[in-house]
């Protein structure tokens, strides 16, 4: 007795769309899902950088007395030999002297073999170290990784800056003394740069306030090779969903819009330099705008 053959399953084409149409569905709908999720970890990774950042500037104030300079060109004003700090880098950023806790901003290994040996920019523009590195940060021009044209900038006009006033035979404004910080939880040390340009530019290592600080000696702002301040001026960027991650002097971090932060932006979002109505308080120390300001 031959037994009978069971019929084959198997899906028909209109089934198989329709599986494939509920695929397609289902993929629209979880893909900006995954992407605002990945943007929040991102936001979330930059805010702790941050935080540990500037804890790690506050340590080197109470450690020294004195903020960071945004750049150490001399060991003294009339100095003639270029300073050099204990890693062996010639000329260093602010970054490097936020190494406690968190480690050297460029690993020195490759360049200094014995003591004595130095490094430079013609070395190497490159960080190494993922503290410095914000994961939203993707601006082809610039490498991730640019010391000075990457992810954070540091307020150098009121903590730091120790470019040449030679008319004065001093710094703009350095050192700066822990002790003049009236307001910690209300100064911003470390932010999202955004560099002199747009969408990000050069010199994205300084973090200018939304006014010169004349009252601390200012001339510029961050690049100051350009003529212009609206071409000088690198405010803070707004990179995680229009937000910059800034940290305070009291160690805590936050989100902020340009708009809080204190810049003028206008109607396309872009930040307007050395705007009359923008405020300096979160970047003064006092709590207070520059009431050195002047148009």
């Amino acid at each position: 007795m031959t037994q009978k053959k069971q019929a084959r399953k198997a899906f028909t084409l209109i089934e198989l769309l329709v599986v494939i149409s509920i695929i397609a569905m289902l993929t629209g709908i979880l893909l900006p899902a995954l992407s605002s999720v990945r943007k929040c970890a991102y936001s979330a990774v930059c805010l702790a950088n941050v935080r540990r950042l500037a804890l790690a500037g506050v340590m080197y104030a109470q450690a020294n007395g004195v903020f960071p300079p945004h750049r150490m060109k001399k060991t003294h004003f009339s100095d003639p030999y270029n300073f050099v700090n204990k890693y062996g880098r010639e000329r260093p950023r602010w970054q490097w002297f936020f190494d406690q806790g968190v480690g050297p901003v460029i690993d020195p290994s490759p360049w200094v073999k014995e003591k004595g040996d130095i490094f430079t920019d013609d070395d190497t523009l490159m960080m190494t170290n993922d503290y410095f590195i914000c994961p939203s940060f993707r601006h082809y021009e610039y490498s991730v990784y640019d010391i000075r044209n990457g992810s954070y900038g540091y307020n150098y006009q009121y903590l730091g800056n120790a470019r040449d006033r030679p008319d004065l035979g001093k710094y703009q404004n350095y050192p700066v003394r822990e002790s003049t910080i009236k307001r910690p939880s209300a100064a911003i040390i470390v932010g999202d740069g955004r560099g002199s340009g747009y969408p990000h530019g050069p010199h994205s290592y300084k973090l200018d306030p939304p006014k010169l600080s004349l009252s601390t000696g200012a001339i510029y702002f961050g690049n100051w090779t350009q003529p212009t301040l609206e071409e000088q001026h690198c405010p803070a960027e707004g990179r995680h969903n229009h937000k910059a991650n800034v940290s305070f002097l009291d160690g805590h971090a936050k989100s902020m819009t340009l708009e809080e932060l204190g810049y003028v932006v206008d109607e396309k979002g872009l930040v307007i330099a050395n705007h009359p109505d923008g405020n300096n308080c979160l970047f003064t120390g006092t709590g207070q705008d520059d009431s050195f300001y002047k148009k």
